[in-house]
């Protein structure tokens, strides 16, 4: 049976757990209408008040939380918010991925197609939305997608990333200009060569060579998101890693990367650290070179608005980081600024790990 935990802000009852009410505590969320023996296929990822869950490369896809803006590709006639796990009809017969950004999703099915759904007041559903799923850039075919706060990324087969949205900060790799309109859907990322993945923040973006050391960053730079950037290519700033990546992940003013290599120190991080999201405190409010978690042998990682989740190889679970809802792990609402450990290797194991905006879930 598949039992999904969750953590945090409840607001618009995207935990699924029958009500509105935040949680401090680890609860079980709401049964799912479909429960596979194989649980390691199910995935999770929330934005600012809705999440879904889907079963990787698979068939079903669940949601819960509020469709105000038609962010669960739902009918805005039915009754939001959506308390408990209800299945979200989509394009194509698998999911490969879904990305969040606050009030608005994208969907990557088998075919490599991308679609949106939801607010597309900053142009971040990448065409006008006339439909629950809408198609974005039909003639390409794409591997992966991310979203912003208000922008969205997509990448193709060649290694190519179109950007659209939001970019009054630059963070599509485009130079503002002004009160410029919200970006349609383009390649953002010619010049940098190919491109192996990405992640967005609230106001920038991240993408990682198909070395996977080099890092590109682009958009606003007031906690360090940059990092420790060394050159520019165009509007993106660059720096190498000290390892291959095999994740990046984005909080809305920092960054996580998942590096290759067993034992501690095998998560990078930098940009905000003034409420934990670094998992230490520092002077300051950012730090700009990379600072590596101390945990042992971490599997995965999922970024919050600020605060993160993270997996290990045994099974155990740490949070850290802003904590305003409980989203970290601390029942005292306190932030949380050294790896809390809120879900120890039990004999039914972990199987995967998700954030929202301001809440958190594990699959077991």
């Amino acid at each position: 049976m598949v039992l999904v935990h969750a953590l945090g802000s409840n607001s618009g009852g995207q935990l699924a757990t029958g009500d509105l009410d935040d949680v401090h505590h680890l609860a079980t969320t709401r049964p799912l209408p479909e429960s596979p023996t194989d649980c390691a296929k199910w995935r999770v990822c929330g934005g600012g008040n809705h999440t879904f869950m889907w079963t990787d490369r698979g068939p079903t896809l669940l949601g819960c939380g509020s469709n105000t803006d038609g962010e669960l590709a739902l009918s805005k006639e039915i009754a939001s918010p959506l308390l408990c796990w209800t299945p979200v009809p989509f394009p194509g017969s698998h999911i490969q991925q879904i990305a969040c950004g606050w009030s608005h999703t994208l969907l990557l099915n088998d075919q490599g197609h991308v679609y949106a759904a939801g607010s597309n007041t900053f142009g971040q559903l990448g065409a006008p939305s006339s439909a629950p799923w809408q198609r974005v850039a039909p003639g390409s075919c794409f591997v992966s997608i991310a979203c912003g706060m208000r922008h969205s990324l997509a990448l193709d087969t060649n290694g190519v990333v179109y950007g659209w949205g939001a970019n009054r900060n630059g963070q599509l790799g485009i130079e503002p200009k002004g009160k410029q309109p919200n970006i349609p859907a383009n390649p953002v990322s010619r010049g940098l060569g190919p491109i192996a993945m990405m992640a967005c923040g609230r106001t920038h973006s991240i993408l990682i060579a198909s070395d996977r050391v080099t890092v590109y960053v682009a958009g606003q730079d007031k906690y360090a998101q940059w990092g420790p950037s060394a050159w520019v290519s165009g509007t993106w700033r660059a720096f190498q890693l000290p390892r291959p990546a095999l994740k990046v992940c984005s909080g809305w003013d920092f960054a996580a990367v998942l590096l290759e290599g067993e034992g501690h120190s095998n998560v990078a991080m930098w940009g905000r650290a003034d409420q934990g999201q670094l998992a230490c405190r520092v002077d300051g409010a950012y730090r700009r070179d990379l600072d590596y978690v101390e945990l042992p042998d971490v599997s995965d990682i999922a970024c919050g608005s600020s605060h993160t989740v993270a997996l290990t190889a045994g099974g155990s679970v740490f949070m850290w980081g802003w904590n305003e809802h409980g989203n970290a792990g601390d029942p005292t609402l306190n932030n949380v600024y050294t790896p809390l450990c809120v879900h120890e290797n039990r004999p039914q194991g972990v199987v995967g790990i998700g954030c929202g905006y301001g809440n958190s879930f594990i699959v077991s």
